[in-house]
């Protein structure tokens, strides 16, 4: 274990922590973000999974859309503020880019299909929760029935005047290699 991570009695504060950190490299940084996301997403699956199994498939996707519309509400506002992001189609892209819900190496394969000053499409060809879901034998969540309030919440987050809609997802037939795409359009 090197001397930056080792601990004695006391207090642990914000700014002992940052000074630590940035006594790290860049690489073991970008690293540590990516682990604490993927440890994030392992959270959500478990927590959805444990949710159902105790409160049935139907109510634990209902508080699970609730908590993920507040939730990237919150990201994108933060996200946005530290950033210092615009309000229009390629703030989003950006957003969408650096938000936990479309983290890329927590298990999204992801692209952007088009995007334009007014219009931006989106296809998800594997998440995690997907992922993790097929390898366990269980439904896929609705996600044309809830996730409409998340990427609405997260677009509107960065400028009120997106309107989004779902072009394809469960429970739609499934598409060879999609799992949903989405369309985002900034209305004037």
């Amino acid at each position: 274990m090197g001397p930056l991570m080792k601990q004695s009695p006391g207090r642990v504060s914000w700014e002992e922590m940052k000074a630590e950190l940035m006594k790290l490299s860049k690489e073991t940084l970008v690293e540590m973000v990516n682990m604490w996301v993927k440890n994030y997403w392992s959270n959500q699956s478990y927590w959805m999974v444990y949710a159902e199994r105790d409160i049935g498939f139907e109510q634990a996707g209902k508080l699970d859309m609730e908590v993920w519309e507040q939730l990237v509400q919150t990201q994108a506002g933060r996200l946005k503020t530290l950033l210092n992001l615009d309000d229009d189609v390629q703030a989003l892209a950006i957003a969408l880019k650096y938000t936990a819900p479309q983290w890329a190496p927590a298990g999204f394969d992801w692209q952007i299909k088009e995007l334009t000053d007014r219009r931006l499409t989106m296809e998800v060809n594997k998440c995690p929760m997907g992922t993790y879901r097929d390898s366990k034998g269980l439904e896929l969540l609705p996600c044309k029935l809830g996730s409409p309030r998340l990427y609405t919440a997260l677009a509107r987050t960065i400028n009120p005047k997106f309107q989004v809609s779902c072009e394809h997802a469960h429970p739609d037939p499934r598409i060879p290699g999609v799992m949903c795409q989405w369309e985002f359009v900034l209305e004037d």
